[in-house]
Order: structure tokens, then C-alpha cells, then sequence
């Protein structure tokens, strides 16, 4: 017996279906392996709450599938696909505004990503649209399943815009200070055995809360002299756990600095004690995850020498490098801050 019409096309939208799933879930797997070309670098950059896109997506794409399996079944799962498939929607238009808007370039696999979830979406609402006419429901109950996608969508957008950040902001160590948002950070890269360091801090020292009201500040160790990564260990565990007292740290660890090349951890309790400060166990995990993080940014931003002040913008895309005492002033960090700003 020959098929209608409308069940020709619920077969056909059936197969486009599973083979949207079964893409976005292939795609996401080579996401996850960093199986891509060189115009995905910078995205693969990006993290959501914590997680790698490529795992991230596996996961949810593994899930869509099972509920497709299910959904004629149960119940709850034909809804749970729909609507999930609209939340991925949102936040594809979150993360393909990113590749527009903050990298600058396009993902071809995230693309495709974006493509299986916008042709799953469209085929989930063309069976609903059928599905409704054939057991002749109102228009009423059509256009509350098209608001539920939509407050699906809105809520999906809404996650990625809080859960997608850099993913060694969002994983690494947390090492900013300052006016978190901000789109303009500014890098003190440093040695603390470099003597124009030593020289440029107090000035770095004064500028600091002036900096910290309107954009982000990291302070990065860069071992020009091998003795500094002595100091690592403890400079992270400031940085991350005594912010409200780093500037102040920061000092005694420099002061520190011109007494010994190599304090053992009862000298430099005996330093910060003053400040009401119990040093914490080291952590290997976490010190290795700082000096990766470091060791990223100074190479990244191409620094060649300490000091150097690197001024970023993400969303203008400029970037400005201060490199000794003569750049290295106030009035030249506060002028760089607005430069790349424009």
C-alpha cells in the first residue's frame, strides 16, 4: 500500500532527522579530539562551564539521540527532544556570535554543529506542526509548543552567554584583579629578579587601583632569571587566594627577593605573618596549572623582555605593548587603556 503524502514526509523528515543527530554528534567528537583545521585554534580557546565544547557537545548530542530513540514511547522524551534541540539553538547563536564578534573568524566544525542543530529544530517543528493537523489540534495548542521552543531557545541563549568563557579563564587559576567584565586587561609581566622590574614596581604599585576601576589586571611571572620560579609558588597562591592583600604581598615577596634567591617556606611565612596571612600546603596540580597559564600568555603576547606591560582589548581586537621603565608609567598604561579601547 502506498505511502500518503504526510506520511512520505514525517518518513523523510524522520531520516533527516537521525542523520542531524548523528552529524552533530560526529562533528562533536572530532571537536572534542581537536580533529580541525588551523581557523578553529581560537575557539577551541573557549570553554562552557568549565567544559570543552567538543565533550560538552558528545554529551548532549548522545542524549538528543537517546531521547529520539525513546520518543515514541515515552512521552517526556519526545518533549525533552524538542525542546533540547531549542535551547542548543539559543545557544548556537550565542557562540557563532562569538566567532563573529570576539575571535574573528569562522569555525568550519562549529559551524556545521550550529547547521545539524538549526536542520534537527526544523524538522522537530515541521512533525509537531503535522502531527497537530492530523489529530486536528487548535491553533491555541500549536502556538503554546512554538512559545515553549521559543522560551527553550531564550533560556539556551541565556546559558551560553553566562557559561562561555575563555576556557583558561574558566578552568585555569583565577589571576585577575580588577573590573572583571572589562573587555581591556592589562598584563604586568615580570621577573622578580629583574632589577627594571624592581625599579618600575612602585609606579606598577600606584597605578594599580586607578587600573583596577576599569579593567582587569594580572600580575604574570616570567623567568628571565631561572631563581624566580622560586618565587612562583607563592606569588599564585596569593594571586588566587589573598586578593583583598596582594598589592601588599606582592611588596613583601620583593622585598624578600633582594634578601634570597631561594626562601624556604618558613622565610616567607615568617614575611607575610605580619599581614595576618598562614601560607597554604602547595599544590602540585594547581602550581603546574599557574605556570602553564603564565608561560601561555607571555608567549601568546609575544614578550621578550621583562618588564612589559601588554594592554588587550578582545572586543576591539587591539593590543599595545609598554616595554621598560621609559614606556612602563602611569600616564602611559591609563593612555594605553583608552587607545585600545577605541
Amino acid at each position: 500500500m502506498p505511502l500518503s503524502s504526510s506520511g512520505a514526509g514525517k518518513t523523510v523528515a524522520g531520516v533527516v532527522l537521525w542523520l542531524a543527530l548523528l552529524a552533530g554528534l560526529t562533528l562533536s567528537v572530532l571537536s572534542g579530539l581537536k580533529i580541525c583545521t588551523a581557523m578553529c585554534s581560537e575557539t577551541a580557546k573557549f570553554a562552557i562551564f568549565g567544559m570543552d565544547f567538543g565533550w560538552f557537545g558528545c554529551l548532549f548530542f548522545g542524549l538528543l539521540i537517546l531521547c529520539a530513540v525513546l520518543r515514541n514511547r515515552i512521552p517526556l522524551a519526545r518533549a525533552l527532544l524538542l525542546y533540547g534541540v531549542s535551547g542548543a539553538a539559543g545557544a548556537e547563536l550565542r557562540l557563532i556570535w562569538i566567532q563573529k564578534y570576539v575571535i574573528g573568524a569562522w569555525c568550519p566544525v562549529c559551524l556545521g554543529i550550529a547547521a545539524m542543530v538549526a536542520t534537527a529544530g526544523l524538522v522537530l517543528l515541521y512533525e509537531l506542526l503535522a502531527t497537530q493537523t492530523a489529530l486536528g489540534g487548535s491553533m491555541k495548542t500549536r502556538l503554546t509548543h512554538i512559545a515553549v521552543m521559543i522560551l527553550a531557545l531564550l533560556i539556551g541563549l541565556g546559558a551560553a552567554v553566562a557559561g562561555v568563557q575563555k576556557e583558561a579563564e574558566a578552568a585555569g587559576p583565577d589571576i585577575y584583579f580588577g573590573k572583571r567584565q572589562s573587555d581591556t586587561t592589562v598584563y604586568v609581566v615580570s621577573d622578580w629578579f629583574c632589577p627594571v622590574c624592581r625599579r618600575v614596581e612602585p609606579e606598577i604599585e600606584k597605578v594599580f587601583p586607578e587600573i583596577a576601576a576599569t579593567a582587569r589586571i594580572a600580575f604574570v611571572d616570567m623567568p628571565i632569571h631561572p631563581d624566580t620560579s622560586n618565587y612562583t609558588p607563592y606569588n599564585l597562591q596569593f594571586i588566587m587566594y589573598n586578593k583583598d592583600k596582594y598589592m601588599r604581598l606582592r611588596h613583601v615577596l620583593d622585598e624578600l627577593s633582594r634578601s634570597t634567591k631561594n626562601p624556604s617556606p618558613e622565610q616567607v611565612q615568617a614575611a607575610v605573618a605580619p599581614l595576618g596571612i598562614k601560607l597554604r600546603p602547595q599544590n602540585f596540580v594547581e602550581l603546574m596549572n599557574g605556570v602553564k597559564l603564565f608561560e601561555s600568555l607571555f608567549r601568546g603576547f609575544g614578550v621578550k623582555a621583562t618588564p612589559t606591560v601588554v594592554v588587550d582589548n578582545t572586543r576591539t581586537k587591539k593590543r599595545k605593548l609598554l616595554i621598560g621603565s621609559r614606556d612602563i608609567t602611569r600616564n602611559a598604561i591609563k593612555e594605553a587603556i583608552v587607545e585600545v579601547g577605541r
